[in-house]
């Protein structure tokens, strides 16, 4: 009978142990969960500042390259592939339809659909990957 009277002592205190380290636990993981919280909030508001950044450089620059093509159209001679893009670009950003492109510069009209099918594509992907939620991909996370 004593033994049986330590053994459900013994069990009691376990008991009560486990429930107290239990409720000691739940706080420090609570404590946890809302530390985790605070830092996805501050890496969320990093990300979107650095978003904000890109874009205001990305239109500065997409800017200067508007201006730097307008600026070599005036030579439609040239030989250059690199030259030519940027005749091609500049042409149809002042609205100029493709076959006076082609004329105007003397140009297979195959190289200027792929040089403005390229920009297209470049500007698609390049606002996909602006479009993701930032909050989300650190909230997925957190």
């Amino acid at each position: 009978m004593l033994y049986f009277l330590l053994v459900v002592g013994l069990a009691m205190s376990a008991g009560i142990y486990c429930r107290y380290a239990c409720k000691g636990f739940n706080a420090r993981i609570q404590g946890l969960e809302r530390d985790l919280h605070c830092i996805s909030d501050v890496v969320t508001q990093m990300a979107e500042a650095q978003i904000k950044t890109f874009e205001k450089h990305s239109a500065s620059l997409e800017g200067l390259e508007e201006r730097i093509m307008e600026l070599s159209v005036s030579s439609p001679d040239s030989s250059s592939p690199l030259e030519r893009r940027h005749q091609v670009l500049a042409l149809a950003r002042q609205g100029v339809a493709l076959e006076d492109i082609v004329k105007h510069l003397k140009a297979p009209v195959g190289e200027a659909e792929v040089i403005l099918n390229l920009q297209k594509y470049m500007r698609a992907e390049n606002a996909r990957s602006l479009a993701v939620p930032v909050q989300r991909q650190v909230r997925h996370h957190a």
